[in-house]
């Protein structure tokens, strides 16, 4: 709903700034208006609303911001929540921040890392806003039995077909290096 009006408040500012152009005789004419898309496209294009409002759930925020995408997880941290998410049979994960009591839709990209390890698995390590804590997602080949850190973090099956399984952890306030062990070989991964 909100973006409706995102998308009329940017017509309405176009439609003005031709009529305002149309009637005066402006020095710089086209870099003016050059200008004025690039700003319209900024509004279109990001979510400024995200900003101001706030909603009662990880899940409601979610469902705001995207359009037809199905949550496969929610992992809470202190401050904040992942979304584990499927969207035409890909996987994706975003990060939700708490704002007192409410959940806020993000307003920029998360920071995230992509790493593929020696034995095939992936990891995806995306950070916590202002804090040193971090999601970690792995996805590693059905033989493999034991995954963990040098956290003691809590990883939990997401997500299982025929050939792989996702875990996911929170790890909260890591300091030092980083170590995965992966059926009893350790990776050190650099956040």
């Amino acid at each position: 709903m909100v973006r409706i009006f995102r998308y009329l408040f940017s017509i309405l500012f176009i439609t003005l700034i031709i009529f305002t152009f149309k009637r005066k005789n402006y020095k710089h004419k086209p870099l003016k208006m050059i200008l004025c898309i690039i700003f319209c496209l900024i509004i279109i294009i990001m979510p400024f609303e995200n900003l101001f409002l706030k909603f009662n759930t990880p899940e409601t925020a979610f469902k705001y911001t995207t359009n037809n995408c199905d949550i496969v997880k929610v992992v809470k941290g202190d401050q904040t929540a992942l979304v584990i998410y499927r969207e035409r049979s890909s996987t994706y994960a975003t990060v939700f921040t708490k704002s007192g009591a409410k959940w806020k839709a993000p307003f920029w990209p998360d920071k995230q890392s992509f790493f593929r390890l020696e034995n095939g698995a992936t990891v995806c390590a995306t950070k916590e806003p202002n804090s040193d804590s971090f999601y970690i997602m792995i996805t590693t080949s059905k033989d493999i039995k034991l995954v963990n850190d040098n956290q003691n973090s809590d990883f939990e099956i997401f997500l299982e077909d025929d050939y792989w399984i996702d875990y996911v952890a929170y790890v909260k306030n890591y300091e030092g290096d980083y170590i995965i062990n992966i059926d009893g070989k350790e990776y050190k991964i650099e956040i």
